[in-house]
């Protein structure tokens, strides 16, 4: 019986407990209540006893939070748009600069600027040309010559979709250059640039280190060691390989230029060789003719070139130069000579002149006026020699100099008067091309002969022509001939921007051979210039780029900042 009573107990004690912790916590959670009420209590309170001026700043400052929330979200859409917009005008420059070449030249030089000839050759170009350059285009910019890619790209944009380039990389592709050898016989190397016809048919091949870069040394005496210069030439390369393959009928000239197998020429041979470079880069196909041993075939060339013999000719030889000009009494042929001071007596070639009523003087023509006077740089052998008082050209109403327009100085150095012996005879006319001032006079070139330095004008150059009339038809052959060979010095044909020398000569065959273009362009020079800074401007320099200019974005920065810290 206590056992039973023990254990009610024991429940009454467990329900005793279990109210007493449900009364607590009521109890607690009461309090809690009263605590939150008494607080949520004195915050109303508080909150209605803000006066008027803190209710007034409260506005402000929320008015202030508003407006550079504003003007944020203003500079972020700005500047979202600002740079949406330069990403989208340079891909639409980089895609017009693909098409269209949008380039500025800063180079003092011009260095990346396209003569007017060849952008006026190449938009009026009508037939397609696919250039393939042996190398990727990387390789240019490694080996700082990115003049190549970029006259390269100039061409095809001014070509108005007529050439196209491509760029090998036969490291990679080494079977890609194998089409071409079907029409080139020579070696392709890296880095080589073939141009050919749209069918592949016509291939011209330039080799960069003597089409595209020339590399020329010339003895300094004063160092006693040698200037080597670096000049780009692929401008006019490119041209005359374009040229050679969109023209079906190139014209192909007689050079005569040795006697059994020796050369006929002595004192100027780089001025030899700087024609023969204009007539290859113009598109002239030569061969070289022996006049000892080789016929001028009439039937290959009509057009042949005698450069100042050093020796006369003998009557056979000077037969063989009748005979192609009189091609069987069909004439249409035409030799173009020039003489030389330097040359020895010619009774020979003289006669032949004389008949063609010219004869060139022994003397050499000196200009007195010194305001009109040139002072030319002409190359004797290696050595380069100043020509004084050289003469400058005055070009006549000949209809053949009608084509010639350049406003550059044609000069003279070195020559001999070349004399009409007739205006008409016997159905031959003599027409002076180029003549001199009337301030010249002639210094004679045979020993003992003095000079009475009577001033006149000379003639530089003469047109001969014998014309025969059969029936209805008439036929000509002409004789062009100038007063020295040093008309084409390496330096002065060289220099086609500083004279116009070499435009005048391509232009005389052009207008003698039917050919519309006329095609010579400067070199443009690839040395590095130095640029001298003094040491005024050094500070200048200094002082702008260290103190003025982080300045100037200093005091922005701290004008920017402070206008929106006020806002």
């Amino acid at each position: 019986m206590s056992k039973k009573n023990d254990e009610k107990e024991l429940l009454n004690a467990e329900e005793q407990a279990e109210d007493a912790v449900t009364e607590a916590e009521a109890d607690l959670k009461e309090e809690a209540e009263e605590k939150a009420e008494k607080k949520d209590s004195k915050k109303e309170k508080k909150k209605h006893e803000r006066t008027s001026k803190e209710e007034a700043d409260r506005a402000l400052n929320r008015v202030k939070r508003l407006k550079k929330l504003k003007y944020g979200s203003l500079a972020t859409a700005i500047t979202l748009i600002f740079i949406a917009i330069i990403v989208a005008a340079n891909v639409v420059c980089n895609v017009l600069d693909n098409r269209y070449n949008w380039n500025i030249d800063l180079t003092s030089s011009g260095l990346f600027e396209m003569d007017k000839q060849t952008i006026s050759y190449l938009n009026g170009l009508n037939k397609d040309v696919k250039i393939t350059v042996l190398a990727p285009e990387s390789y240019f910019e490694t080996n700082n010559i990115k003049i190549v890619p970029e006259t390269l790209n100039r061409f095809r944009t001014e070509s108005n979709g007529h050439i196209t380039v491509d760029y090998v990389d036969t490291a990679k592709n080494p079977e890609a250059a194998n089409q071409y050898t079907k029409n080139y016989s020579g070696q392709l190397t890296l880095g080589d640039i073939v141009v050919s016809s749209k069918d592949g048919e016509l291939v011209r091949v330039l080799k960069l280190t003597s089409d595209i870069i020339r590399i020329s040394q010339t003895p300094n005496y004063q160092t006693m060691s040698y200037d080597t210069s670096v000049s780009f030439i692929g401008e006019q390369s490119l041209l005359s390989a374009i040229t050679g393959v969109t023209d079906l009928h190139p014209v192909s000239i007689a050079v005569i230029d040795t006697l059994n197998t020796e050369v006929i020429y002595n004192s100027n041979q780089t001025g030899f060789v700087r024609m023969l470079d204009l007539l290859e880069k113009n598109n002239y196909t030569i061969e070289h003719i022996d006049l000892a041993t080789d016929d001028i075939s009439t039937e290959k060339f009509d057009f042949a070139i005698l450069c100042a013999p050093y020796n006369d000719l003998t009557e056979a030889q000077v037969k063989k130069l009748t005979d192609f000009l009189q091609n069987g009494d069909q004439y249409g042929k035409t030799l173009l000579y020039f003489g030389s001071p330097m040359q020895r007596a010619t009774p020979n070639l003289d006669a032949f002149l004389e008949i063609w009523g010219v004869k060139v003087d022994r003397s050499m023509i000196i200009e007195s006026n010194n305001s009109t006077a040139q002072v030319v740089q002409v190359l004797m052998g290696n050595q380069a020699n100043m020509a004084l008082a050289v003469p400058v050209a005055n070009k006549t109403d000949a209809e053949l100099n009608s084509a010639f327009t350049s406003k550059l100085p044609i000069v003279a150095p070195y020559f001999s008067p070349v004399e009409a012996l007739f205006t008409t005879n016997a159905g031959r006319t003599t027409t002076p091309l180029l003549t001199t001032s009337d301030t010249c006079y002639a210094e004679p070139l045979t020993e003992g002969e003095e000079s009475d330095e009577t001033k006149q004008s000379f003639n530089l150059a003469v047109l001969s022509k014998t014309t025969f009339t059969d029936g209805s038809s008439t036929y000509e052959s002409s004789v062009i001939t100038f007063g020295s060979s040093f008309f084409l010095d390496y330096l002065v044909g060289a220099s086609s921007g500083t004279y116009g020398n070499a435009d005048y000569f391509i232009q005389t065959l052009n207008s003698l051979t039917g050919k519309e273009q006329v095609v010579t362009i400067a070199e443009k020079s690839l040395n590095p210039t130095m640029v001298n800074v003094t040491s005024s401007q050094r500070k200048m320099i200094r002082n702008v780029t260290v103190f003025i200019i982080p300045a100037i974005v200093a005091l922005a920065g701290i004008f920017v900042y402070l206008r929106r810290k006020n806002k």
